[in-house]
This record gives C-alpha cells, structure tokens and sequence, in this order.
C-alpha cells in the first residue's frame, strides 16, 4: 500500500519569511522561536512526512532553534499523543514541565504532547514519530513520562533506534495490516525501554488505581458538556469514594481543577472550530459548562493568557478529530512543497 510523503522545506522562501513559515509549520508541536544567542540567523528546517496506521512519521532537518509548547497549543492542537524523537544528529536541553532535559545525538526523547515544555535544541536531524497515548498507557499506566530520555548506547535504545530507522525507511511499502502490525511492535518496544522510567512522587502506584483513574479521565472528556458533571456524579457513577476519587487525581491539583481544564481546552478549540462560527462565545461557554460569562473569560485569560474573543479571532486551526492523525496529515499537506522542485530522495532517514 502506497503512503504519499509531504515533502515541507524553507529552502524556497525568502529569508525574510523564514521565520513566520516555519512557525505556521511547526504550530501543531509548539511556537518555533529563533534561537536564544545574538544575530540568530532566521529559522531554516525541511521536512519529509508521512501518514501510516495511527502514525505519523517524520524526518526533520533544522538550524538551532527555541521551541515553546504552553496551554494555548494544547488547546489548539487537541493531539493526545506522545511524540518519540530520535536524535540522530544534535541536543536538546529544556525544561519539560519541571523536568530538566538533556538529550544527546543517539539518544530518544519523549514528548507528552498533553503537557507543555519550553526547550533550545542544536542544528540538527530528527526522526520524530507520534504515537496515541492508549497504547502505552494501557501498558504502563499513568507514568508521567514526559521528558524521559533513553540514553544513547544502552541495548534498549539502540534496538528501538534501528527500529525506528528501519520503519521510517520501509514504511511506504506497508499494507494497512502490515502498518497495524508494526504500531503494535512499536508500541511493545517503547514499553520495554520505558517500564524503569523513573516515576512521578504522586503518581498512582496500583493497577487498580491506573486503571480507575483512565476510567475516569474517558467518562470525563466524553460528558464535558454535561452539567452535573463534578465530584458528586463521578462517585455515584463509579461508586467510589470522595478520598478515593480525590487521591486518583492529587497530582493534577484535584478532579475540579482536571474537569475545568479539560472543558477550557474544549472550549478553545470550539472558538477556533468554523463548524460553530455562528454560534456566540456565551453559547460555547454554556455548552462546555461555564453559565457565568465573567468567571469564564476569567479562567479562559488566566489559562491561556488571551480573551475567548482574541482567542476566536487569532485561530489557525479547524477543529481536530478525534485521534489527530487527520488534523496533522490536513496541517502539514498545505505547506507541500509542489513536486516540480522537490529533490529526490530514497528513505525517510535520508
């Protein structure tokens, strides 16, 4: 089965556009800023990439660069993924969400595309794959692997490193079978390099906790317009206790706190949606639960630092769907470079 590869480069842009292109580029993942030292030359990056299964496979190739994910491009995006990046040539050092990164050429680097992170990296080369999060936490659980490094060298890392490689190189020639195969062995290899992942303090230790708390999180974001949706109507439903429910979700400043973000990120990404352009932002805050317009625009501004309104009219994006993979595949499509001036290539690793 045939995969179309989306070939993106900044090699034809003026220079003087380089740095908003790649910006718009790159905003599904985070805001690309130049680098952080003086006279930073403008941003520079080619892509190659490619749609297959539940995955999206990249092979990128930039200058040094600044890149900053916060709450506004969660909300846009709506990716609940992992992102796998393979160094295959310069570092990273960030901070993701209060774990202070290092990652070093032949190391991988994973990114939880539901938190945020800010980090610089060296000019340099990536294989970046997006993996949806079932299949790893119906594996490993709620471990807070957000900004792990697998260290270059180790057998682990080599293995999944080669694998990688050997996917990003064959994958075209895939079957739609052959490409579920292939995500299920991706999927069983990262838990493998991920299972002594150091855990997060407050993270839930037992099965039956993980496993309540994943529960949860899918009534939650599947009844967000419901407006009894809160503590109360969760330990009905569940039947569970209020410590028991409480303690599942103490490291994310409790189920109120979760329940509110997750509706303000619904919110958001129905202001931007053209699908609701004629319906007023009262009628979208009603929806996802806020029937006080002052204590909405409130938390909206305190979340994302701008107005529902400036929200509405600064969107990039059309509404995802459900796993992504489509908004991507529509996002990255319109910055195709036209076939008659794309260079040859053999491999995505090339």
């Amino acid at each position: 089965m045939a995969h179309t590869d989306i070939r993106i480069s900044t090699d034809l842009i003026e220079p003087s556009r380089r740095d908003d292109y790649w910006r718009e580029v790159t905003r599904p993942f985070c805001e690309t800023l130049r680098a952080s030292h003086a006279d930073a030359p403008p941003l520079e990056g080619t892509m190659l990439i490619r749609h297959m299964a539940g995955l999206t496979l990249g092979s990128t190739k930039f200058n040094a660069q600044r890149y900053v994910r916060d709450k506004r491009t969660i909300a846009q995006g709506g990716l609940d993924h992992y992102l796998v990046h393979v160094l295959m040539a310069g570092s990273i050092h960030g901070n993701f969400a209060g774990r202070d990164v290092v990652a070093a050429p032949g190391g991988i680097c994973i990114i939880d595309l539901a938190r945020t992170y800010e980090c610089e990296v060296d000019a340099g080369m990536r294989l970046a794959t997006t993996v949806p999060r079932a299949g790893i936490e119906k594996l490993l659980g709620g471990r807070d692997l957000h900004g792990i490094v697998l260290k270059a060298g180790q057998p682990i890392t080599r293995l999944l490193v080669e694998y990688l490689k050997g996917l990003h190189t064959v994958s075209a020639d895939l079957s739609a079978s052959e490409g579920i195969a292939v995500q299920d062995a991706l999927t069983a290899l990262l838990t493998a390099g991920l299972v002594n992942a150091p855990l997060a303090q407050a993270e839930p230790k037992s099965v039956l906790g993980r496993a309540l708390r994943e529960r949860l999180l899918v009534f939650i974001e599947k009844h967000l317009s419901h407006p009894e949706l809160g503590p109360e109507l969760l330990t009905q439903h569940f039947r569970i206790s209020r410590a028991h429910l409480y303690r599942a979700f103490a490291e994310d400043g409790g189920i109120v706190n979760v329940i509110r973000s997750r509706r303000l990120n619904a919110s958001y990404r129905a202001l931007i949606d053209p699908s609701r352009g004629t319906w007023t932002t009262a009628k979208i805050a009603n929806e996802f639960g806020f029937s006080d317009m002052g204590k909405f625009r409130k938390a909206f501004v305190a979340s994302f630092g701008v107005t529902p309104d400036d929200a509405r009219e600064q969107g990039h994006f059309v509404a995802p769907p459900v796993d992504g993979t489509g908004q991507l595949s529509t996002h990255f499509a319109a910055f195709r470079t036209p076939p008659a001036v794309q260079r040859p290539h053999h491999a995505m690793s090339g």
